[in-house]
């Protein structure tokens, strides 16, 4: 593991120990603006009976969404923190919680990535460009990401801001022509969108 990966694995490793397993341990402000981006990812299709991968899933929060809404899907989620795997394993017994090395050698329908981009790391244009490209390659219909957005009027030192039309270029030109940009949603109510959504997609919608 590199030296990212630690501080990553520890920071997260630490925040489940103080918060449990809620919004807070994955770093998200509440739950509602968790779900307010699990929104904007899951529009990439139709849901119902696909397998999905849940690259950075912590405890399978997206497991959980989904299962509210009535959604079945065939769920795998993936971390690189055993702990959050350990609780995701517990609420979701049916569903399957690893390392993506573990799967690398499956496909699945839909990739999803939620926050995991974020965090301020050594080089993270490459981090995010290499993983949307591997996980692009193992999905049949498609991937959706988000990233916080460079259009902002402040930014946090720790945190990785992204232009977004630079992350539509590198998926249209690299990844596949079949794109969608989403920037104008509220993952707090009354702000100003701060993060963006990027879907990528195998075939045209129908």
């Amino acid at each position: 593991m590199n030296a990212s990966n630690a501080r990553l694995r520890d920071h997260y490793r630490e925040l489940l120990l103080r918060h449990g397993d809620t919004a807070a341990a994955a770093q998200y402000s509440s739950r509602e603006s968790q779900e307010r981006r699990f929104a904007q990812l899951v529009r990439i299709g139709e849901l119902d009976g696909t397998k999905v991968l849940d690259f950075g899933c912590g405890t399978g929060h997206l497991a959980s969404f989904l299962q509210a809404r009535g959604i079945a899907v065939h769920y795998t989620g993936v971390d690189l923190v055993e702990e959050l795997l350990a609780v995701g394993r517990t609420k979701h017994p049916d569903h399957r919680f690893g390392q993506l090395a573990q799967f690398k050698s499956e496909s699945f329908d839909y990739a999803f990535v939620s926050g995991v981009y974020n965090n301020r790391r050594r080089g993270n244009r490459r981090f995010w460009q290499d993983s949307v490209r591997e996980l692009f390659g193992m999905c049949t219909r498609g991937l959706a990401f988000n990233m916080m957005s460079a259009y902002v009027d402040f930014e946090d030192p720790s945190l990785f801001y992204e232009r977004p039309e630079a992350a539509f270029a590198f998926v249209k030109t690299e990844i596949t022509p079949y794109v969608n940009l989403i920037h104008d949603y509220e993952v707090k109510p009354g702000t100003i969108p701060f993060e963006f959504c990027v879907q990528a997609l195998r075939i045209p919608p129908k």
